[in-house]
């Protein structure tokens, strides 16, 4: 399930219809992509179809609860090329949240690890790089939590200035607001706790 949540401004609505509609030919395309680190800034890739020429929207791609930013890179590259037709030139940021992926080496990210802290540090991302606002935030499962409360927070003016409520967010396969237990299937309180059951640390991914 997708909610859209967009100003009077916001960017055409065919940007997912064109990516849903798309050629699958399209996930052969060779794309460009950077990983950039700083310390207190999450860990992120860009892509974008024409590297040489400026950008003048930009994507933010979240995850999801043990995720990582590789996880988006085909859908990201298959939607900026199909919308390399188009008279804007898109970039899509994929971000990897804080203890996830690359970001999980980062040090100054520190607790409470929770859902404030966690869109903070894209306004940090955002402010430390001197970046423009994201035009639009693309946020799955608890990414899309992550999308609502930064998107709470821009209006809020809680990073500054610079850091501005994007002209649409994506919200897939999650809904906003608290979802109480009455209204569970329980599968979630499975996975919790066979989280909490875990090590704290495995010696490998395999």
């Amino acid at each position: 399930m997708a909610r859209l949540i967009r100003n009077k401004q916001g960017v055409p609505s065919t940007l997912l219809t064109r990516f849903l509609n798309s050629p699958s030919s399209l996930l052969t395309l060779p794309y460009y992509s950077t990983s950039k680190r700083s310390l207190r800034t999450l860990a992120y890739e860009e892509i974008q179809a024409n590297p040489n020429k400026p950008y003048t929207h930009t994507a933010f791609i979240l995850h999801g609860l043990l995720g990582s930013a590789r996880n988006w890179r085909s859908f990201s590259r298959t939607l900026v090329s199909s919308l390399s037709d188009s008279p804007s030139e898109w970039r899509m940021v994929l971000v990897d949240l804080r203890n996830h992926g690359n970001s999980a080496e980062m040090e100054g990210l520190d607790p409470p690890h929770d859902l404030v802290n966690a869109a903070k540090d894209l306004g940090n991302l955002i402010n430390s790089k001197g970046w423009e606002s994201p035009d639009v935030v693309i946020g799955h499962s608890m990414g899309g939590k992550v999308g609502l409360q930064f998107a709470k927070s821009c209006g809020n003016r809680d990073y500054g200035e610079n850091v501005k409520l994007p002209k649409q967010l994506w919200v897939l396969d999650s809904v906003p607001g608290e979802v109480t237990s009455d209204n569970s299937d329980g599968e979630v309180e499975k996975v919790l706790q066979t989280l909490q059951s875990l090590p704290s640390t495995v010696p490998s991914r395999k």
